[in-house]
C-alpha cells in the first residue's frame, strides 16, 4: 500500500503543479479527467480496509497549500473535490489554505 500511496502522491504533486501553472478562468477538461482518476485511485486505496487513521493519512495527500490555491482559483475543481470527498475534506483544505503564510514576526 505504501508504494501505491507514494505513486499517488507523486501523480498528485505533478497534477497540482500543472494546475497552478494555469491562468485563472478556464480549467482544461483533460486536467479534470486526471483529477477524477486520482480521486478514484485515492478511494480505491481507502477501500482496502484501512483504519480511520490510515484513511486520514491518504486523504491528507490532497490537503496542502497548493491544492487550496487551486481550489480557490478554479470553482470546477472545488465542486469536483467536494462532491467526491465531502465537506469535511473541503473544510480541512480551507484551513490549510488559511494557515499558509509568510514568516512569523518571531522569525525576524
Amino acid at each position: 500500500m505504501e508504494q501505491q500511496l507514494d505513486a499517488l502522491t507523486a501523480q498528485l504533486h505533478e497534477w497540482t503543479e500543472s494546475a497552478l501553472a494555469l491562468d485563472e478562468g478556464h480549467f482544461p477538461r483533460e486536467l479534470l479527467n486526471e483529477l477524477e482518476d486520482l480521486i478514484s485511485e485515492l478511494k480505491a486505496l481507502m477501500d482496502e480496509n484501512l483504519s480511520e487513521k490510515d484513511q486520514r493519512g491518504v486523504t491528507e495527500q490532497f490537503v496542502n497549500p497548493e491544492m487550496a490555491e487551486v481550489v480557490e482559483r478554479f470553482p470546477r475543481v472545488r465542486r469536483m473535490l467536494e462532491r467526491a470527498l465531502g465537506s469535511d475534506f473541503m473544510e480541512q483544505l480551507q484551513e490549510e489554505g488559511e494557515g499558509f503564510g509568510g514568516l512569523d514576526d518571531d522569525d525576524e
